[in-house]
């Protein structure tokens, strides 16, 4: 029995350290609500570490268009995504009009997409050391294999 409880308190052990190192990026989060009466409702909830991995994973041939289009702007994105990661809190794009509101921010480490507007509520959240890493994976996609 005492053999038992270890298994399974190793077992418990190894996959919340496994759940930290794959939240260790941070949480994407995407809310939708429409609002007509039998409008969807989306909450999700995703390791960000998850985009740059899935990279990996995706068909060569799907990224290497994009692969040759981001090529050109790469020290630009670099560079944006370093003075992302260092500059203070601030909101990018604010828009308000009669019943439709749209909000980009950087709010600690993340960008956050808010827009409301008659038919829906979106809110998105990625964190800015994601959003950098899944670039490197795309700008990394060896051409050489497509």
């Amino acid at each position: 029995m005492i053999l038992l409880a270890k298994i399974a308190l190793g077992m418990a052990g190894a996959a919340v350290a496994g759940a930290g190192v794959l939240c260790s990026e941070g949480l994407v989060q995407v809310k939708v609500i429409e609002k007509q009466p039998q409008g969807v409702h989306i909450r999700m909830f995703a390791p960000a570490m998850l985009a740059p991995m899935a990279m990996h994973l995706a068909p060569r041939q799907s990224l290497a268009e994009a692969t040759r289009e981001i090529h050109p702007y790469l020290p630009v994105i670099r560079a944006t995504m370093e003075s992302l990661r260092q500059a203070d809190d601030v909101v990018f794009v604010q828009v308000e009009g009669p019943g439709e509101h749209v909000k980009v921010q950087k709010l600690g480490g993340s960008i956050i997409v808010d827009v409301d507007d008659p038919d829906a509520t979106v809110h998105v959240t990625a964190p800015i050391r994601a959003i950098a890493s899944t670039m490197e994976q795309l700008a990394a996609a060896d051409s050489n294999s497509l």
